[in-house]
């Protein structure tokens, strides 16, 4: 894993124990289970997402690839209004 990426997930369990220290005292224990299952789908979710983000990043190619003139006309064309 990245750096950035073990920073989010110091901060997410953190945010994770946090909630879960308040949820106690007012969800049953049967719910609570529950609860925790989910949130650690939704946190695997979150970083499979970001990791795929990153590593598409890093894959992208620094400069932009140059058109073949001819082949294409430019993406937007000013339209002239009278």
């Amino acid at each position: 894993m990245s750096r950035e990426t073990d920073r989010l997930v110091e901060l997410a369990a953190l945010i994770g124990q946090r909630l879960n220290s308040a949820v106690r005292d007012v969800v049953p224990p049967e719910a609570h289970e529950h609860l925790l299952n989910a949130q650690r789908e939704l946190l695997t979710a979150v970083f499979l997402i970001y990791e795929h983000q990153v590593g598409a990043r890093r894959r992208a190619t620094p400069a932009p690839r140059k058109r073949l003139q001819g082949s294409r006309g430019p993406r937007v064309k000013r339209i002239e209004i009278d």
